[in-house]
């Protein structure tokens, strides 16, 4: 026998009254039969498709992903601007979970996106001047963090940081302890145009309402994983102005990377021709 739970006896549709119920109803109708379907074969699905039910539950949830799609098709637009979870297996011999296998199969941005005109270079497309990878706070038990990333990349080859001897910032918390979120990023490859000779107030204004500074562990893995992909280093003469400050008050920066390294360094936040800013793209709300 069916027995009602307390959620459903507390948020149930019955709770709802007439009115409201049949307008609902009436709306989700119209905009099936708007996208050319048949809502009484849609709404047959909910008796007899367990699964389907099951899907259209969870898009609900998430207020209808209307700004995912999958992962495989982000791969197919994106060509080699994307680090997903098979590349990280095949890089860097990943062992992931099968929770983050399944964090990863959803990307957070549409196609769509992809493909409409940059923001900061409106002859080109999103998916050309951006970068995406998933994020991982740690790899094979090991925190990645700016200095973890020292111990993957040393000096002996490439991709290396400058300051891979005694680095400077290994006191600092945004090198040490900060990780990136186990999550999909997507970040301008390098600094916004016309960003630099600019105060950091300035350079802020430029990003449009959807974009953020990066973190420094932001930047640098993005840096980093963009050469492992694609063999390009990003900002190879210009450095990307992050979020943190040093213990000192200075704006952290990354960037300069050419063969010598990439550089993790600080600005004083004067003007200067070879400092901009970073562009992290904000997750859809």
């Amino acid at each position: 026998m069916w027995v009602m739970g307390k959620s459903q006896k507390t948020n149930g549709l019955w709770m709802m009254q007439k009115g409201e119920f049949e307008q609902s109803v009436s709306d989700l109708e119209r905009a099936i039969v708007a996208e050319g379907g048949n809502p009484r074969q849609l709404f047959d699905l909910f008796r007899t498709d367990k699964d389907y039910t099951k899907r259209i539950a969870r898009m609900m949830l998430r207020r209808g992903l209307k700004s995912s799609i999958a992962v495989k098709i982000a791969r197919l637009v994106l060509g080699r601007n994307v680090f997903d979870d098979a590349d990280w297996m095949s890089y860097y011999d990943a062992n992931l979970s099968k929770k983050l296998i399944r964090a990863v199969a959803e990307f957070p941005w549409s196609d769509e996106l992809l493909n409409s005109p940059c923001p900061f270079n409106t002859d080109k497309l999103v998916k050309d001047t951006h970068f995406a990878f998933f994020g991982l706070p740690s790899l094979n038990g090991k925190a990645l963090t700016v200095l973890g990333w020292h111990d993957i990349h040393p000096a002996t080859g490439q991709p290396k940081f400058y300051f891979n001897q005694d680095p400077w910032y290994k006191g600092e918390g945004y090198a040490n302890k900060a990780v990136c979120e186990a999550r999909w990023y997507l970040l301008l490859k390098d600094i916004v145009p016309g960003s630099t000779d600019k105060m950091p107030e300035e350079q802020e204004k430029m990003l449009p309402p959807e974009y953020e500074i990066p973190t420094t562990i932001a930047e640098v893995t993005k840096d980093i994983l963009c050469f492992r992909k694609t063999d390009v280093r990003v900002n190879p003469s210009r450095w990307a102005h992050c979020k943190e400050k040093t213990s000192d008050g200075f704006l952290s920066c990354v960037g300069h990377f050419a063969a010598c390294g990439l550089y993790v360094s600080i600005w004083d936040g004067s003007r200067y021709y070879y400092i901009g800013v970073g562009a992290s793209r904000k997750l859809p709300s």
